[in-house]
């Protein structure tokens, strides 16, 4: 399994964030974890990313033992992810904050890089060839040179998930990825992440309160309920589960 999560659990002061969760991601799917606000979705990203400990439970990334690495570490294993509100450095070029996004793989040293030697120039080339590259897959190439404070929030949204392919991830996370957008920038960017699965081989889990981006793009989806996984499956059998209905409806379907 290229993405294991078992008996997972995890306690904030003795409030139950996540109980006893188990996911099972295969490679170069769209798995996407939904559910009602507090559901403890984002908690779950925080968990694989390293940022939090869980108080039981094992994860699994290509046979290896995450719960042993550190932040900087599952990144280096093929790990990215993006976040609920934009992190860019404001007053900097599109192109160079996705160059900031790749700074711990440089192999130039202080030395190399204050005499501009030719190595340096070689690799700062690579270097933006492929930010140009990223930006060109998700049709804002256009944008390259402007700078981040005058972008619209939807832009700076993509920008953001952009910065962490630099990093050549397998696994993609994305945390409300098309919040604040209008319904043509989140249609625009579904089939930037159905491109990224088919064509460049990357396995997204996402977070999201679009539900039809969700269906439309999801090859499973996994719905959590104060911390709780209440159904899994594809898209069409996560929408009839009464369980699901009850949790975003707050009633029960008859005879369920």
């Amino acid at each position: 399994m290229f993405l294991e999560l078992k008996n997972i659990s995890m306690t904030f002061g003795g409030l139950v964030a996540i109980n006893d969760l188990d996911l099972s991601i295969e490679q170069n799917q769209i798995f996407s974890l939904i559910g009602p606000n507090g559901a403890g979705k984002s908690t779950v990203l925080n968990i694989i990313s390293r940022f939090y400990q869980p108080a039981l439970g094992q994860i699994q990334f290509e046979g290896t033992d995450m719960l042993k690495m550190k932040p900087h570490q599952v990144i280096k294993k093929g790990i990215a992810r993006s976040f609920q509100n934009v992190e860019l450095f404001s007053n900097m070029s599109v192109i160079d904050n996705l160059k900031t996004g790749y700074h711990t793989y440089l192999k130039s040293g202080v030395f190399s890089s204050s005499f501009r030697l030719p190595n340096v120039r070689k690799e700062e080339k690579k270097l933006h060839d492929k930010a140009l590259e990223i930006l060109v897959a998700f049709n804002i190439d256009h944008i390259a040179n402007e700078t981040v404070k005058n972008l619209p929030y939807g832009l700076q949204k993509q920008v953001d998930i952009a910065r962490a392919l630099m990093v050549n991830p397998k696994l993609l996370l994305l945390d409300e990825p098309v919040a604040g957008m209008n319904p043509t920038e989140t249609e625009r960017l579904g089939r930037v992440f159905q491109r990224l699965r088919d064509d460049w081989g990357i396995t997204i889990l996402m977070i999201e309160h679009d539900m039809s981006l969700v269906m439309d793009i999801s090859d499973r989806i996994a719905v959590l309920e104060f911390g709780r996984k209440i159904a899994e499956g594809i898209p069409s059998e996560v929408q009839k589960d009464p369980n699901v209905i009850a949790a975003y409806l707050g009633e029960r379907v008859e005879g369920a």
